[in-house]
């Protein structure tokens, strides 16, 4: 599992398995994270948002699961931003380096 606690760091991952990337998001504020990735080293499963608490506009965390498809070297990006405004919006940034290999 990846975690805020990752950001700069490089992790190995072997073809055809997967990591769970969370992090922490309100869709609520209209900020969110959107993450860029090299579609022919790894397939990026569908965001989905796990809630902290059941109350209306409660935070949690974004999750993404992350499968090797093939070996290679890429780099995992993410910002948090409100998506509408542009550059000027992020607010935060991450990034994770992977190794894949067969």
């Amino acid at each position: 599992m990846l975690s805020v606690a990752d950001n700069g760091k490089t992790i190995d991952l072997r073809v055809g398995h997967s990591a769970l990337l969370r992090l922490p998001e309100n869709p609520s504020t209209g900020y969110g994270w959107t993450l860029d990735a090299d579609p022919r080293l790894v397939e990026i499963g569908e965001k989905r948002h796990v809630h902290s608490a059941d109350t209306v506009g409660s935070g949690g965390e974004s999750q993404w699961s992350i499968k090797a498809m093939a070996p290679g070297t890429t780099t995992l990006r993410l910002k948090h931003w409100r998506e509408w405004e542009g550059e000027g919006s992020v607010t935060e940034r991450y990034e994770v380096g992977l190794v894949i290999s067969a």
